[in-house]
């Protein structure tokens, strides 16, 4: 009997700080929410720094505003509450030095409106938080809400987002999901270039990239490699050759016209013989059609 009692009045105990312990949790929330923004944040600026300015990589603010928008228009459905003052609200909130705080004081007010349920006075509202919402619709909204509702739409999170955008020209920057897939193609290289860590592993990338890139590419290479191990699967003889490639290995099928098995042909240094005859065939057709370039081109 008597561990009975001292439980409940720890319980009791517990239950006489539940608005400061609600407060204090809120607080924390708040405080995570911002700690991971400054993270991404950190990620964009290296981001940034990495590609050489190529890719601006920025946060975006509030970027989860138009699911909390979204989720309290379904809340307060039937409250003839006008949708555009729900939007006007939501963007108050977005324009607030801190989004996330407003938004909670806000729903603190809506809190208090619907444990009143019409029966508190006007000034017990801070009508300033739920701008632009008048006290006849706030009270129109209580009718909605429940405490458990207001509690969901507090613990949705704004999730502030990265935005990229590809540097065309000075100052002069396009979203880069509509930048050409070369363009990218450089950008991302770069990135990957100029961090350092375990070996990297690129398959092709000559597909996306004409040969004055490339160019620029084999030198951002020669620093790359200082840095780490560089692993590239290529066709293109600039990558190989100008990239001072230190080891070479030739695939091939282990039948002609078999395209089923395979095996490595050849491998060695670049110096080798036998393997510059094999990068000559792959990467140039055969010293022949590499010599019939080069009179063309009066080299």
């Amino acid at each position: 009997m008597q561990e009975t009692l001292e439980q409940q009045r720890e319980q009791l105990a517990r239950l006489d700080d539940a608005a400061g312990r609600h407060e204090q949790l809120r607080s924390e929330w708040r405080d995570l929410q911002a700690e991971r923004s400054r993270a991404i944040e950190a990620e964009c600026v290296k981001l940034t720094a990495l590609s050489g300015g190529r890719i601006r990589a920025r946060l975006q603010p509030s970027a989860g505003l138009a699911t909390l928008e979204e989720r309290l228009k379904a809340a307060v459905t039937g409250s003839a509450v006008r949708g555009n003052k729900i939007e006007a609200f939501v963007a108050e909130v977005a324009g607030a030095d801190d989004s996330l705080k407003a938004w909670q004081s806000a729903m603190n007010q809506l809190e208090l409106a619907v444990l009143a349920k019409g029966e508190a006075s006007a000034a017990t509202i801070n009508q300033a938080t739920l701008s632009p919402f008048t006290a006849a619709e706030v009270e129109k909204m209580a009718t909605r809400l429940t405490p458990e509702a207001i509690l969901e739409l507090c613990l949705i999170p704004m999730e502030d987002q990265p935005s990229f955008d590809y540097q065309t020209k000075d100052a002069e920057y396009i979203p880069f999901e509509v930048a050409s897939a070369g363009q990218q193609a450089t950008a991302l290289l770069r990135v990957l270039l100029n961090q350092g860590g375990p070996p990297l592993i690129i398959d092709q990338p000559e597909d996306d990239l004409d040969s004055q890139v490339m160019l620029l590419i084999v030198d951002q290479i020669w620093q790359a490699k200082r840095r780490r191990q560089l692993i590239f699967s290529s066709h293109n003889a600039n990558l190989v050759v100008n990239g001072d490639a230190e080891l070479v290995i030739c695939c091939d099928y282990r039948a002609a016209g078999d395209q089923s098995g395979a095996q490595i042909k050849l491998r060695g240094a670049i110096d080798i013989p036998k393997v510059r005859s094999e990068i000559t065939v792959v990467m140039e057709g055969g010293e022949k059609a590499f010599r019939l370039r080069k009179e063309k081109y009066g080299f």
